[in-house]
């Protein structure tokens, strides 16, 4: 018997395998951009164009009530990204 939760978690499970591609092609992205950083001697934060990004994507969600939900989410993302940056950088 298919159940609307059993749908439910089908759409989730579809979602996150999109979620998992876009955070690997993500993190791919930050590991040349943190190539650009060394070789130009730039610091891995710049906390102006963070900001940008931060409100400019939690703009885009609609639902006020779980924007709060995405901005935590999305400052987690960030920080891990700055993490590997941090790795890389150590590493180079």
């Amino acid at each position: 018997m298919n159940t609307r939760l059993d749908e439910d978690r089908t759409r989730i499970d579809e979602i996150d395998q999109q979620l998992t591609a876009l955070f690997e092609q993500r993190f791919k992205v930050v590991a040349d951009v943190i190539d650009y950083k060394i070789e130009n001697r730039l610091p891995i934060l710049d906390a102006g164009r963070e900001n940008i990004i931060i409100e400019k994507n939690c703009g885009r969600i609609e639902d006020e009530d779980i924007r709060p939900y995405f901005r935590k989410w999305y400052l987690e993302m960030l920080k891990l990204s700055k993490e590997y940056q941090k790795e890389i950088l150590d590493e180079k």
